[in-house]
């Protein structure tokens, strides 16, 4: 990550009481909501013609509670740290290509979820590829994908306004963005022209779920090396880290139980995008709990952040 490097240490940045009350509150609070709420919406709210997943009706169940459950534990991962960044007043310690590429991705994220789930076109080119099965994207993976979109813009909106130190975006993280700004036009014009057999806008949508698929197994990048550079995680929330990784187990549950029971396990490779971010989002969480539990203990409150 391109940073600039100064010989004067960034301002301590203790921990307000308002922090330390908000976020506490929150955590007790967020253990009982998430699994109540996620087997309450699970039963409540229907899915539409279910018979398209050729599923009996406990796993279809099951299926549902599963996917508004890390839903709920995604989408609740979200406040924390503008939460904290709020109650700092300051985003020192949180990456900005990281809450950059965060934008585009949840936007392009967005985007394959509303047109997979919504269009019918689309999702008739889907049934032609697949032998007639639907597109295994669920409600919950639309509102999902739109509310963390929203919450991301929020974080973005602070990075602008707060103090954040000596960083500018990295070569890298501009050159990701400007691929998507030029992808998506060209893909666009491509679509609506039927220019070729692989324009269409299934393929356009789903070339937008891999460069989700890109950003977020490559924006955590920045983060962790960020962390060892300060040798902290102050800045950076932790509770975020920790409903993140339940929710990409619950994600990775939801995608293998859909697949498994329908007998169609090339459902996972129609929506690789939801089953890659599973698997990424836990692996990077791992490194994120060492890096705040074992390798930088003592640094997890008020520090003098050195320069990056």
């Amino acid at each position: 990550m391109a940073t600039a490097h100064s010989s004067v240490a960034e301002p301590l940045l203790p921990p307000t009481a308002a922090r330390r009350g908000t976020l506490r509150r929150m955590r007790p609070l967020a253990a009982v909501a998430v699994p109540a709420m996620g087997v309450l919406l699970g039963f409540a709210v229907p899915a539409v013609a279910p018979t398209e997943y050729f599923c009996p009706d406990w796993a279809h169940q099951a299926s549902m509670i599963l996917g508004w459950t890390y839903f709920l534990a995604w989408s609740v991962s979200f406040y924390p740290q503008a939460v904290l960044n709020w109650e700092r007043r300051s985003v020192v310690g949180l990456s900005l290509d990281f809450t950059a590429l965060n934008v585009v991705g949840f936007a392009c994220y967005s985007v394959f979820n509303v047109g997979m789930y919504f269009w019918p076109a689309v999702r008739e080119q889907y049934a032609q590829r697949h032998d007639g099965a639907m597109p295994l994207v669920r409600p919950n993976d639309v509102f999902f994908s739109l509310h963390a979109l929203v919450l991301c813009a929020i974080v973005g909106l602070q990075a602008i306004m707060y103090p954040r130190g000596s960083q500018r975006l990295s070569w890298l993280s501009r050159g990701m963005l400007g691929a998507c700004a030029l992808m998506v036009p060209v893909g666009v014009v491509l679509a609506a022209a039927h220019a070729c057999a692989a324009c269409t806008w299934l393929d356009l949508l789903t070339s937008l779920s891999y460069f989700k698929l890109a950003i977020s197994i490559t924006k955590y990048v920045p983060q962790v090396v960020l962390n060892a550079k300060r040798r902290s995680t102050v800045g950076w929330n932790i509770d975020n880290v920790v409903l993140d990784f339940v929710g990409g187990m619950l994600s990775l549950a939801q995608a293998v139980l859909d697949a498994g029971c329908s007998g169609d396990w090339s459902a996972i490779a129609g929506n690789p995008v939801k089953f890659g971010l599973g698997f990424s989002s836990m692996v990077f969480d791992t490194v994120f709990l060492i890096q705040h539990y074992v390798l930088y203990p003592n640094r997890r409150s008020s520090v003098a952040l050195s320069p990056h």
